[in-house]
């Protein structure tokens, strides 16, 4: 438990780190790096774990290769999160491009929500800058820290752009407003998050049994949402490209398990292509799917 005078005193620091011109950012994630890899082994067993898993056919020298690559990814990630509360307009624009606004934009003209699959990949943070691009009212739907201090921070970080952010546990209240007001909303959802073992909605993510909300795939088939995947690809240090694909644009013509499938088949491709930017370090499959509970597809 972080005291209050703690808190207050690591958010000041934060504030400070976040005004840093972006090359001095890169240096501290340098030395970042270093500190956490070689020093603190923050999570290497984690790491190495679940990259094993999921890559079998892989040798310990090509694991521990995307492992040293993934804590230098991690340790800029980490860095560029804080910067972006000092981030400009121009700087979301020149460091995070949207290759197609239109697709998604589309379906804002014809008066219809859409609901946006996302993982934790490459910088997911500075989606953030979607309002920038979009037409839709931007909710992203997030789980609350339990530090409220911090909450408040990252909330501040998030929004700043005129993104609007929704608990996970308050959602569907949210839509259905949206849906009553006649709202087009783009609901955006991190859907590879570990969901509490009481779901049993199982599937195979990367050769390992994994749990999944089943929440997006309701959502999408109660209100008739076509449902996009978002893929962000690095192209430099400090720069992404994000392009949208529609995966569904009549999700009420297929099973919650079809939907939530498809998601998982287009997260393995792009992790599979360069596994380096996933979030390894989060213990995705700490649960193991009971005897008597089968695979939902």
């Amino acid at each position: 438990m972080y005291s209050a005078l703690t808190t207050n005193i690591g958010i000041f620091g934060l504030k400070l780190l976040a005004r840093l011109p972006f090359r001095f950012i890169y240096i501290i994630a340098d030395i970042f790096y270093f500190f956490v890899y070689y020093v603190a082994g923050y999570r290497q067993k984690v790491v190495i774990t679940n990259l094993r898993n999921a890559f079998p056919e892989k040798t310990s020298i090509e694991i521990k290769k995307i492992a040293e690559k993934y804590y230098r990814h991690f340790s800029d990630l980490m860095l560029e999160s804080i910067k972006m509360r000092h981030m400009s307009v121009n700087d979301f624009k020149k460091r995070m491009i949207i290759a197609n606004p239109e697709l998604v934009n589309q379906f804002y003209d014809k008066g219809k929500s859409v609901v946006v699959l996302t993982m934790h990949y490459n910088n997911w943070e500075w989606s953030c800058c979607f309002p920038l691009y979009l037409k839709h009212t931007n909710i992203g739907v997030y789980k609350p820290l339990h530090n409220q201090g911090f909450d408040k921070f990252i909330y501040q970080n998030r929004s700043r752009m005129g993104g609007e952010l929704v608990q996970n546990n308050k959602i569907l209240r949210r839509i259905i407003q949206a849906e009553n007001q006649k709202e087009p909303v783009f609901v955006w959802l991190a859907g590879d998050q570990t969901p509490h073992p009481e779901q049993q909605f199982w599937f195979t993510f990367l050769n390992q049994d994994a749990l999944f909300y089943p929440g997006p795939a309701v959502i999408s088939k109660k209100f008739d949402q076509p449902v996009f995947f978002q893929k962000i690809e690095k192209t430099g240090r400090g720069k992404y490209k994000t392009t949208f694909e529609l995966l569904f644009e009549n999700p009420n013509l297929h099973s919650e398990a079809e939907i939530i499938k498809t998601y998982i088949e287009h997260m393995e491709k792009v992790i599979c292509e360069k596994p380096e930017y996933y979030l390894w370090s989060h213990r995705r499959w700490k649960h193991k799917r009971p005897e008597g509970i089968e695979l939902t597809l």
